[in-house]
């Protein structure tokens, strides 16, 4: 019982930390707007813009001390994280 109550506790922790990514000291969540990303993060290094059903969709990229740090922006908010080893540098 106790390893299963730790277990559940190493994963809800592991979710919530897959939608945010840190820059510096400051941190961007899922939720935030693309204005509070841009005072955050500065200029992302690209941007890719695709459709959606729900309307357009834009991937932000960032390229910061060796992680690739993608952002989805819809709505003018984060809607999804993605933060891991640049494998390309």
């Amino acid at each position: 019982m106790k390893y299963a109550i730790l277990l559940l506790c190493l994963l809800l922790s592991a979710m919530a930390m897959a939608q945010s990514a840190r820059f510096g000291s400051r941190m961007v969540s899922r939720g935030d707007t693309a204005e509070r990303v841009r005072d955050v993060a500065g200029a992302p290094d690209s941007v890719e813009s695709e459709p959606t059903d729900t309307g357009p969709r834009e991937q932000w990229t960032y390229r910061r001390r060796g992680r690739l740090i993608q952002l989805w922006i819809a709505d003018g908010k984060v809607v999804h994280v993605s933060d891991r080893k640049d494998e390309g540098n």
